[in-house]
């Protein structure tokens, strides 16, 4: 019985402590990268992480934290966002929810067949959010 004891919770503590190590960077930034893959492949897959990963890439932080809000406050899912930056981009993103579209607007957008007009989403995300554009331009 002692035997078996000595056996066994040495094994549990290690089996603890490797599955609760902290991962190295190396890891990490494989893992990011392997997710990444798999959500660019299979885009149902996406949650505000990968979004929230993905448009800081590609934008300014302002930009950025002014999306993930704007995200926040109309509940917009990520599948949504994810389709609309593999279709649309980033920035137009920025100028949709700029220009007063909620999810909603999004929505309509992306079911459209005809070209996104941002020049006119450019104007009204200037005058709605002068403060975000003005920073931009700095």
């Amino acid at each position: 019985m002692n035997t078996l004891i000595a056996i066994v919770v040495p094994t549990v503590v290690l089996i603890a402590y490797v599955a609760t190590a902290s991962a190295t960077p190396r890891s990490r930034r494989r893992e990011a990268a392997r997710r990444a893959r798999r959500v660019t492949r299979h885009p149902a897959l996406a949650n505000l992480g990968d979004v929230h990963r993905r448009l800081d890439a590609e934008l300014p932080a302002a930009h950025a934290d002014f999306v993930m809000s704007r995200v926040v406050r109309h509940r917009v899912d990520a599948v949504t966002l994810w389709t609309w930056l593999d279709r649309l981009g980033a920035e137009a993103l920025v100028l949709a929810l700029a220009a007063g579209h909620g999810y909603a607007g999004l929505l309509r957008i992306l079911r459209d067949e005809r070209p996104y007009d941002d020049s006119e989403a450019r104007l009204l995300a200037e005058l709605s959010e002068p403060e975000l554009f003005q920073l931009a331009a700095a």
